[in-house]
């Protein structure tokens, strides 16, 4: 298994690809804006088929570019609290940056907390981790040692509270009981800025240490 890591738009939004190149295939997480061609190019870079989209949590920046890969046939997982903020954009316009055209996506498979699925060869688990917004989640892979968390934990920091349906305590209860629970030695890949550990937060994050 091998991990891309994609920035991209006006928020430096990291889009991952997880590739599975002796199987041929491929799942993306998270479809921000201008995510969908520079995922594509690295699909048919490596020769993999796209299998689906796994979306962390609903925000514009996150989710910009799914209705593109609805048109592609492509499979997009997300929470069932993800749903209506991804399905009706409009509810994001008092989130939305000038000069953003909010397009609406679909969500073709619903995913809820410890469930557990096989995608593109490789083991998926999912939790649910409110506090940033309504609909998040994290996916972590224990055989590649690593967890997807979105905006819910940075390296050195934690994801904001002040949009509708944040919550800092619910946040915090998140990430010590979904994120510090994970092995140490788990890779912690976030939606912005640099991937980090999670031995390391639990010692050093300034907002939530144990």
């Amino acid at each position: 298994m091998d991990i891309e890591i994609l920035p991209a738009g006006p928020l430096q939004t990291n889009s991952y690809l997880i590739l599975n190149k002796e199987k041929g295939e491929a799942a993306a997480v998270d479809a921000g804006p201008e995510a969908f061609d520079l995922i594509k190019e690295e699909c048919q870079k490596n020769s993999v088929e796209l299998k689906a989209v796994l979306i962390t949590h609903p925000h514009w920046d996150h989710t910009l570019d799914v209705h593109k890969f609805n048109t592609e046939g492509v499979e997009v997982l997300a929470h069932k609290d993800a749903v209506s903020w991804i399905e009706d954009a409009s509810l994001q316009e008092s989130m939305s940056m000038p000069g953003i055209e909010l397009k609406n996506g679909s969500v073709t498979r619903t995913v809820g907390h410890d469930e557990a699925f096989d995608l593109a060869g490789v083991r998926v688990e999912v939790r649910d981790t409110p506090g940033h917004c309504p609909g998040s989640v994290v996916f972590y892979l224990p055989d590649g040692g690593c967890c997807f968390t979105g905006d819910v934990i940075f390296d050195g920091s934690v994801g904001r509270t002040d949009f509708p349906g944040g919550d800092m305590d619910v946040l915090k209860k998140s990430i010590l009981n979904q994120i510090y629970t994970l092995p140490d030695e788990t890779i912690l890949y976030p939606g912005h800025g640099s991937s980090t550990l999670v031995g390391k937060e639990k010692i050093s994050n300034p907002f939530v240490t144990v």
